[in-house]
Parts: C-alpha cells; sequence; structure tokens
C-alpha cells in the first residue's frame, strides 16, 4: 500500500498540467488585432511598391507623384532632385535635395548633390557646407573623400586636397591611378605627391613610378625611386624590375646598377645579388635564379630544358644544368651585366658535359648590347665527363656599356644531343685596363 501511494504521488508531481484556454472573447480580440496590423502592413507595402514602380519610370510627374505616395521617404525627393541636377534646373534640384535631407540627414550621397547643385548655381559657400556634412555623415567612402578633396583643389586648398586624397588612397589602393592623374594635373611635383599623398606601402611607390614613365618630366621617376629606398621598407625585389627594364631601354646601365645596389637597403637579404669584383651576377647558381633585372634571366628554347642542378658542381652546392635534344640556338639563359666602356675585361666559367653529341657543342658568350657580334665566344664544351675551365679576355668599345653573357651554339643550326652543366662564371676588370673616353 505504500508503495502503490508513493507511486501515485511521483505521478501526480511528474504530470503536465493541462493547458488553460484564454477565453473565447479573448481570442477574437487578439484575431482581429492581427487582422488590422496584416493590412496595415499590406497597404503600407503596397503603397511603397506603387510609389517605387513610379519612381522607376524617370519622369517629373511620376517622380513627384511617387514623393506624393510616399512623402516621408526621402529616396524619392533625392531622385526627383538628381532628375532635376541632369536637367540643369538647379533651383529645383536644391529644394529636392534639401528636403531629401530633412527627412534624412545622415546620406552623404544627399549633401553631395546638393553640393554639386550649389556648386552649378555659383554658390560656392554652399558646396563647402554641403561637403564639410557629406564628411561627417561618412567620413571613409571613397565617393565622399573623393569629392571633397577634387574641390579642395578647386578651390586652391591644395594642401587639404593631398591629404583627402592620401586617406583615400591609404584605404583604397583601386583608386591610386586616378589620384595619380588628378594630383599631377594640379602640382607637376613628383616630390610633394610622393610625400604628402602616397601610403607607406612599397607598392604604391612602384605605381607612380610607373606612371610616371609616360610623357613625365626626365628623372622624375628617379626621385621617386630615391623615395622608395629612404622608406627603408622590404619589397619583393621583382616589383622593381620594370623600373630596372625602364632603365636599360633608355641607355642607363650605370643608373641600374646603382638602383640594383640600393634595392638591398630596403632588403638585406638581397646584398647577396649585389656585384663585387665580379660583375657577374649569382655566378656559381647558388641563389634563386629571379629571372629579371640583373640576374640571370631565363626564356624556353625548344631543344633546351634548363634546371638547377643540387647533385653536380664545380664548387659550392649547385650548377646549371641544360639538356639539349634537337637544333636549340641557345640555352634560353642570358645575364645582362653593366660594364665601363674602353675597359679590358677577364672572363672565366667551367662546362662539364655529358653523352653530348654534336660537331656545333654550347659555347660561353658575351655580346655587347650595342654590337651585332660577340666580344668574346669560348671554345665548345666537350664530351669529357670532368669540370673544365674557359677563359677569355676582351676590351670593350667606347659605346658598349652594357654586356650580354649567353650560353650558345655557333653555328646553331646542326643536331645536338646530350647534358652541359656550367658553373662559376665570372667577369672582372683587368686592373688598370680602363683606358680615357
Amino acid at each position: 500500500m505504500t508503495q502503490a501511494s508513493g507511486a501515485g504521488s511521483h505521478a501526480e508531481l511528474t504530470a503536465k498540467p493541462a493547458p488553460r484556454k484564454l477565453p473565447l472573447a479573448t481570442r477574437l480580440a487578439i484575431l482581429v488585432l492581427a487582422l488590422i496590423a496584416s493590412g496595415l502592413y499590406m497597404g503600407t507595402v503596397s503603397r511603397a511598391y506603387r510609389a517605387l514602380q513610379w519612381a522607376e519610370n524617370v519622369t517629373p510627374d511620376n517622380l513627384k507623384t511617387a514623393a506624393a505616395r510616399e512623402p516621408f521617404n526621402a529616396e524619392f525627393r533625392y531622385r526627383s532632385g538628381r532628375y532635376s541636377l541632369l536637367m540643369q534646373d538647379f533651383p529645383n534640384a536644391i529644394s529636392n535635395f534639401q528636403a531629401a535631407i530633412a527627412l534624412n540627414p545622415y546620406d552623404a550621397r544627399y549633401w553631395l548633390d546638393l553640393a554639386n547643385a550649389d556648386l552649378a548655381s555659383g554658390n560656392p559657400a554652399g558646396t563647402r557646407q554641403a561637403l564639410a556634412r557629406a564628411m561627417e555623415a561618412d567620413p571613409t567612402t571613397p565617393e565622399v573623400v573623393w569629392q571633397t578633396a577634387n574641390y579642395a583643389l578647386v578651390e586652391g586648398e591644395t594642401e587639404l586636397a593631398l591629404r583627402r586624397f592620401h586617406d583615400l588612397v591609404e584605404n583604397d589602393n583601386d583608386v591610386l591611378l586616378a589620384v595619380l592623374n588628378v594630383c599631377w594635373r594640379a602640382t607637376r611635383d613628383p616630390d610633394l605627391i610622393a610625400a604628402k599623398v602616397l601610403p607607406s606601402r612599397p607598392e604604391a611607390y612602384f605605381t607612380l613610378i610607373r606612371f610616371l614613365w609616360d610623357k613625365r618630366p626626365e628623372g622624375a621617376a628617379d626621385k621617386v625611386w630615391s623615395q622608395l629606398i629612404a622608406l627603408k621598407r622590404p619589397f619583393p625585389v621583382t616589383l622593381a624590375f620594370p623600373y630596372f627594364d625602364f632603365l636599360l631601354s633608355q641607355g642607363k646601365s650605370a643608373q641600374v646598377e646603382e638602383a640594383w645596389r640600393q634595392s638591398a637597403v630596403a632588403n638585406p637579404d638581397f646584398s647577396s645579388y649585389v656585384p663585387s669584383d665580379n660583375r657577374i651576377v649569382n655566378g656559381g647558381f647558388e641563389l634563386e635564379l629571379l629571372n629579371g633585372g640583373l640576374d640571370w634571366r631565363y626564356s624556353p628554347q625548344p631543344g633546351a630544358s634548363v634546371v638547377i642542378d643540387d647533385q653536380h658542381a664545380h664548387s659550392g652546392s649547385r650548377s646549371l644544368a641544360i639538356t639539349f635534344e634537337g637544333t636549340p640556338v641557345d640555352s634560353g639563359v642570358v645575364q645582362l651585366v653593366p660594364a665601363r666602356h674602353n675597359t679590358r675585361y677577364q672572363f672565366s666559367g667551367f662546362m662539364m658535359a655529358e653523352n653530348l653529341e654534336t660537331v656545333s657543342p654550347p659555347r660561353l658568350a658575351i655580346f655587347g648590347v650595342n654590337r651585332n657580334e660577340p666580344y668574346l665566344l669560348t671554345d665548345g664544351a666537350s664530351a669529357a665527363a670532368d669540370w673544365r675551365e674557359f677563359r677569355g679576355e676582351f676590351t670593350t668599345g667606347p659605346q658598349d656599356d652594357l654586356l650580354l653573357v649567353r650560353i650558345v651554339r655557333i653555328p646553331g643550326q646542326k643536331l645536338i644531343r646530350g647534358k652541359i652543366w656550367v658553373d662559376d662564371v665570372k667577369l672582372v676588370p683587368v686592373t688598370n685596363s680602363r683606358s680615357l673616353p
């Protein structure tokens, strides 16, 4: 009996109470209120939809109708203002923009177009005030900053304009070229633009350097390069390759060499690529091939396969391995070397061959960029499976200050099969050999 009584008590404790129903009158009242709210909502949506339909079909009457249907919708008054602005009805545009702003003063678009309308109607004070309010409403949106910066330029407030443009490109790199165009037209001063507009990112400096190549004053890009180096901020050296090639195309080989050395100021790890007495960069192929600048460059050639080999080396741990099959004229591997004109140089390099079959073996060669023939052409690699040194001397001409080191076959139309390795390539000026210009 006791157990049964306990079980009954437990069942009473755990049983869920039956839900209490609301009185019928209360339920009916709630249902009526829900229907009324739904009707009001649907009416609002329908009215807004009809107003939007009117506004989408842009005519003065339709815009006016949309604004009348939705008197508290600032966007419709704004659209009416935009239409009036496009039609050059500036008083009506200003009236509509002001009405939109009265409804919503936090949309920077309204202030910007009010500024445009004031400017077009000859109200500079209104323009300044509207632009200031636009900046208050949204100080980071590119369109707002762009327009306020441009207006500052028009007003002769160059310092303020450049600060605005700096803020713009600091947050949006995509507009940098457009900003550079405007700032260049206004100042024609690359130093000022670099100092006041560019963010302290090396990539931005390279963009300005490329911008200045096209019909800009002589030396303008070089000034920006100097400011970039003064930042002492590391950058991928590959970003500088177009600048080096631009200098080379202008015949400024000495300047290329100086810029190459300066790259190590911003990138200490790059110092290994800076030549010393040996004018060849990375002559032992111990460093990664940069494929640009003053390091080795490689363009694939049919019949020649090039790799860095860490199993064979004359010294160090790596060498350049080239496998030939067919009739390639050269290996596709070259290096541009700034040099002095009227100067004697001594060249040397090591090659080793394996299973080499040809009557026109690969040779090490040095050409003057301004010449149609080589200064130096070594003997060809032999089939002997051992390292062999190839040497030679030559004197540069009065016009040659840029040399080209190549691995060539002369003549190159003959069949070749086999593999060679190249290592320890050196080019040094002979002491006291330079003659007067």
